[in-house]
């Protein structure tokens, strides 16, 4: 509706003298609906073509996360789990709000940078939607007439703030039968909300969804969220599944979301090594998932996307989702290698089992484990530093000592810089964010992928779990943020580590507690350090 209020705006100015510039912006978590990013993708088609029917400009943006603050990479890398309901909610300013924070400020440096007045951003927030956002809403003073300052000193307009929901639906069908100049006709809108709800009408669906609203638990509460949703359990794309065949491709989305969802509980699926040392010694706890489960999370992103491609080249159409594209297969790749996840390659591995030898992975249908309080932390001795336990002839972190005896004195090795602390390691390029050279990773698909995998297939040599992530680091294949240098040579220096320890790939829990003592038999110091986690915890994460 505010789309059609702008680009209504915009026509009568232009057609009046002015010269208005509009951008619509729209962000892709790269875990939608598919349905919903098919959709809002050709609305900007018709955004754009409607601009230039008016005789103005109309640019669009898809925004997308950082490569590190995907879903995918997060999970999968062994970083982070997913947002579950009574924990944090980051996965909305990840994933959502910072990407279209960076795009606003770039875009609007730009446009200062051209002379143009001050933009202003346009919201549908209104005040009808719920008590907490009329709230926020009158507490920041928006309005419908006078742009106001946000956080972030931008202007901020909310032309249909005073719309009752009604008014929205009224509105619609107006511009969407052409009374009203409009970009669309919304019948796609009307059949996404409709179907959503197993309806056949849009504005049953919404008050159905409305009558719903106060039992629908979590922070983010969308109506058509991301498929991979823990936060609040949205049934809109199982509706649609359900009502209508021609969703039925993204029935394997739902089996993830099901899945994701039941083992929340299932702490043998959790990876229990700490990655903070303290007072000498590291956590034993369950924390993000352990490296069965991210293994077996990659398999089945890698056979949903390959029964998709499949389906869509007997429909002779694009495929409607891909979980894992090439760059991003190859960042979850390197970084399981260096956390020690998995062994060098075996994300190709996999995805040769499913493309190659016809080895299926699909989702099982796992009862829900029923919720438990979080096992008590035990502690491990660790020393000082990672490295305490390595022999002085090891090299640990960011260094390869065979590749750099063979490339000694050849442009072709690695640089090295010093840390601030002293140490030697290589000096990777840099950027503002995490990222894969897209030509590196087209090279590697075209070139290099059977040689990987003779070195998947020919075991692992003590001390090499972390030889994947060199290997594409050496390959020009990896970017990493500023801070990331550093951060990287410490989490390779941990899981060599850990490696030394057997806590690598498929290390079995039971004898890891076995190793590790309680919190009363720490050293006075050590318990000091380590006393928040004496106190009793309840099972959110």
């Amino acid at each position: 509706m505010v789309a059609a209020l702008a680009l209504h705006a915009a026509a009568l100015y232009h057609a009046a003298g002015g010269k208005p510039l509009v951008v619509a912006t729209t962000g892709d978590t790269l875990v939608e609906s598919p349905e919903v990013a098919h959709h809002y993708r050709q609305e900007l088609v018709r955004m754009r073509r409607f601009g230039k029917q008016h005789g103005f400009d109309v640019i669009t943006r898809v925004v997308q996360p950082s490569m590190a603050s995907t879903f995918q990479v997060k999970i999968l890398s062994g970083r982070a789990l997913p947002s579950f309901p009574g924990t944090h909610g980051d996965c909305s300013t990840d994933l959502k709000i910072a990407p279209q924070r960076t795009f606003r400020r770039q875009l609007f440096r730009s446009l200062a940078g051209q002379g143009r007045a001050e933009p202003v951003t346009l919201l549908g927030t209104r005040y009808a939607e719920s008590a907490r956002r009329s709230a926020s809403m009158r507490q920041r003073g928006d309005s419908a007439n006078v742009p106001v300052r946000n956080q972030d000193s931008e202007l901020v307009l909310s032309p249909v703030c005073d719309w009752s929901d009604d008014d929205i639906w009224e509105g619609i069908a107006l511009y969407g039968s052409s009374a009203r100049p409009c970009y669309s006709d919304f019948e796609d809108m009307r059949r996404i909300y409709a179907h959503a709800v197993g309806t056949s009408c849009a504005v049953v669906a919404d008050a159905i969804l409305d009558g719903a609203g106060s039992s629908r638990p979590g922070k983010c509460g969308a109506r058509l969220g991301c498929h991979v949703c823990q936060m609040a359990e949205d049934k809109s794309l199982a509706n649609m599944v359900e009502y209508d065949e021609r969703y039925a491709y993204a029935a394997g989305l739902q089996r993830l979301n099901r899945f994701i969802r039941n083992t929340r509980f299932d702490w043998s699926r959790r990876h229990w090594v700490g990655r903070t040392i303290s007072g000498g010694y590291i956590k034993i706890q369950p924390d993000t998932y352990h490296p069965r489960m991210v293994r077996e999370l990659v398999r089945y992103m890698l056979q949903l996307d390959y029964d998709e491609q499949c389906r869509a080249e007997q429909a002779g159409e694009r495929p409607k989702f891909e979980l894992l594209p090439l760059d991003m297969l190859i960042a979850v790749d390197a970084l399981q290698s260096l956390n020690g996840l998995a062994r060098p390659f075996a994300a190709w591995a996999d995805w040769r089992d499913i493309h190659q030898r016809g080895v299926r992975y699909d989702i099982p249908d796992v009862p829900q484990v029923a919720q438990t309080a979080v096992p008590t932390a035990r502690f491990l001795h660790v020393g000082a530093e990672w490295d305490d336990t390595a022999a002085p002839s090891d090299w640990t972190g960011l260094r390869d000592p065979y590749l750099e005896s063979f490339t000694a004195d050849s442009p072709c090795g690695p640089r090295l810089q010093v840390t601030p602390g002293g140490r030697e390691l290589w000096a990777l390029p840099t950027a503002q964010q995490f990222s894969v050279d897209p030509e590196s990773a087209l090279l590697i698909s075209e070139f290099e992928v059977d040689r990987l995998l003779d070195v998947h297939d020919a075991g692992l040599a003590p001390g090499q779990v972390t030889a994947g992530y060199r290997w594409y680091a050496q390959y020009g294949c990896l970017t990493l943020s500023h801070a990331q240098r550093g951060e990287h040579d410490q989490i390779a220096r941990r899981t060599a580590y850990k490696d030394r320890l057997g806590l690598t790939l498929e290390y079995d829990v039971g004898a890891l507690r076995s190793w590790a003592v309680p919190f009363e038999d720490l050293p006075a110091t050590s318990r000091l350090a380590w006393r928040q986690a004496a106190t009793p915890q309840q099972s959110l994460f």
